[in-house]
């Protein structure tokens, strides 16, 4: 029998980001006769789905860091890479990403693996410098859309190496399925008004998400058309000013601030169209979620999500930190019901066959076979 290999996946939190998330839905795919996996992160408030893993058998590890770039987290790294036997160190996000880099050159890991889930231009410029500084230290690099990959190819690259791969995010398009088919009335939960439309945003209130231009949409929208709800599923650290703002613009009787959901799945499945008008993303999960729920949906022309939604084919693509397109598009879907329905049809059919979940961890586990081939010879 092959001995197994020991994965160590890396991350900055285990807060309610889509990068951590997919960590958490590749859990039921993992191949796990080939493979041990753990996990370990960084800020030790960020711990909202540290259930998940332990749910699964899967040991997460806290490294506390209370400070940026401190030296005791790369020591605790350091000697959990060396205690755990670890053969493929696999982090995610540039700053995990760095301090990842660090600690396995004082190691005997095989092989390290970097999953780059934003653009590069993005990042503060000392998080870039010290991204460069170290990228060369990676053996694999995994972009989640072909716009991440231009983006490093233009900030860094050296003859090609690391080894660079695009592999999309994916959902689970069984457990979507099962929401699909159990799909309930939410207007009750919300006191929404049974006439009412319903319009839901997926995103941490963070300033890439631009609430600030979905409250000015909604303002826009409910002037023509007062029967819609717009439900934003979330936290994070604009949302007391988001909800000012919504008081402000006298808009609050039309959003709901739901906070974090476990559900907001369900949420999506009930809703009449999905909103996510970022100013930044690299290949949004709640998105793909979305699609594959046969919820409509319009996003923002940025990152890796054109190279998902079709314009008019399967989704409604807007410029960014443009609310009144925003408002435009969404005020068109509720007048058009067959164009709601053609999108939804479109969408579902194309995630379901090209966003899976279960495809994404065959190919980062493919991604470990090739690195560990290479690295004992």
């Amino acid at each position: 029998m092959t001995q197994r290999r020991k994965v160590l996946w890396l991350i900055k939190g285990l807060g309610l980001g889509g990068a951590e998330k997919l960590l958490s839905l590749s859990l039921p795919y993992i191949d796990r006769d080939k493979y041990d996996y753990e996990v370990a992160y960084l800020l030790p408030w960020k711990n909202a789905l540290v259930d998940d893993f332990q749910r699964e058998d899967i040991p997460v590890h806290c490294l506390n860091q209370s400070r940026p770039y401190d030296i005791r987290t790369l020591w605790r790294l350091n000697r959990l890479l060396r205690n755990e036997n670890v053969d493929v160190l696999h982090v995610h996000l540039p700053y995990s990403g760095i301090m990842g880099r660090i600690a396995s050159r004082m190691s005997p890991v095989k092989a390290v693996v970097y999953t780059e889930h934003n653009l590069w231009q993005r990042y503060h410029k000392i998080t870039s410098l010290f991204n460069k500084i170290t990228y060369r230290w990676n053996d694999a690099v995994i972009a989640v859309s072909n716009e991440v990959e231009h983006s490093i190819r233009d900030n860094y690259s050296v003859n090609g190496k690391p080894k660079l791969d695009v592999i999309p995010n994916g959902v689970d398009i069984a457990l979507l399925q099962n929401v699909m088919a159990r799909k309930r009335d939410i207007r009750p939960e919300f006191g929404i008004p049974a006439d009412h439309a319903i319009v839901v945003h997926v995103a941490n209130f963070t300033p890439k998400k631009r609430h600030c231009d979905l409250l000015e949409a909604v303002k826009l929208v409910i002037n023509k058309n007062c029967k819609v709800t717009f439900i934003l599923v979330g936290q994070g650290p604009l949302q007391e000013k988001t909800e000012a703002d919504a008081r402000r613009l006298g808009i609050e009787d039309n959003v709901v601030f739901a906070g974090f959901r476990a559900d907001a799945t369900d949420i999506m499945a009930a809703a009449d169209m999905f909103v996510l008008p970022s100013q930044f993303e690299g290949m949004p999960v709640s998105m793909l979620e979305a699609m594959a729920l046969g919820t409509p949906v319009i996003a923002s022309r940025v990152g890796g999500i054109p190279e998902v939604l079709e314009d008019r084919l399967d989704g409604i693509l807007i410029d960014a930190m443009e609310p009144g397109q925003l408002a435009d598009s969404v005020l068109r879907l509720l007048a058009d019901q067959d164009l709601r329905a053609t999108l939804s049809d479109k969408a579902l059919i194309k995630v379901r066959q090209k966003f899976s979940i279960e495809d994404m961890v065959r190919s980062t586990e493919s991604v470990y076979d090739q690195m560990l081939k290479k690295a004992t010879g």
